[in-house]
């Protein structure tokens, strides 16, 4: 049987509450009680626990020792896309979590849908933030990426700043742009830290490559046809994720 896990911020041993969104899920989802045997985790570290009293709104567990867990990448990855319309912003955010993702940052494209580009508020961000929670709990990281407020892709290069060293930034780029399907540059054996940009439904814009070029972005063709965004964040995750372990 497959042990419960949760995040736990800033978990260390000892006793303590399970945050609220936990607590609901392990009463009245999973229908834990006390005596039951869980796991929870945060920044890389894993620990087993026991609840050891149930309230009303209260599960007090007591933490173990560090148990093992899975490894997270070797080279962090962040991935730098479009909001999307509806639930896709959060399905990219799932699966980009299931596949290893570091940190996630919402950024307006030029081509950005209209009502995608909205302020999201902090509900719809903190929506966010529980859909990372979750998949990290169901897929075995230690590890919850971060979720970067929205912002303009020229205020996202530049809080990037210069290329750090053994860095690799690569843009998403679709067949119309007529770039090759070459390996952009960077030796997997020697790069340390990969950037990924992926744009909206509409394509990237001659200005939104020359912004991504000014910060050293390479583009680089991930499919034969064209992807639809949500599509192309996934695949351009998994397939740059795999190369640069």
């Amino acid at each position: 049987m497959t042990i419960p896990r949760f995040h736990l911020p800033c978990v260390r041993p000892g006793s303590t509450d399970l945050p609220e969104t936990a607590l609901i899920h392990a009463t009245r989802v999973l229908r834990l009680q006390e005596g039951d045997a869980l796991r929870v985790f945060d920044a890389g570290l894993e620990f087993g626990a026991t609840i050891v009293a149930i309230a009303k709104h209260r599960v007090r567990i007591e933490v173990g020792e560090e148990v093992a867990s899975l490894p997270e990448r070797t080279i962090p990855l962040h991935l730098i896309m479009s909001p999307l319309k509806g639930d896709l912003t959060e399905l990219v955010i799932q699966k980009a979590t299931e596949l290893g993702v570091s940190r996630i940052s919402p950024v307006a494209f030029e081509r950005t849908d209209t009502v995608a580009r909205r302020d999201p508020g902090e509900v719809r961000k903190g929506r966010w933030h529980r859909v990372a929670t979750s998949a990290a709990e169901q897929s075995g990281r230690t590890v919850v990426p971060a979720i970067d407020s929205p912002t303009t892709l020229r205020q996202a290069v530049d809080a990037l700043g210069a290329p750090r060293d053994h860095e690799a930034r690569i843009v998403a780029a679709e067949p119309s742009l007529d770039q090759d399907n070459r390996r952009a540059p960077g030796d997997s054996r020697t790069v340390r830290s990969l950037v990924v940009a992926v744009g909206p439904a509409g394509g990237l814009t001659e200005s939104d490559l020359t912004v991504l070029r000014s910060a050293a972005f390479t583009p680089q063709r991930l499919a034969v046809h064209t992807l639809r965004s949500e599509t192309a964040c996934i695949a351009a995750v998994a397939i740059l994720g795999d190369r640069f372990r």
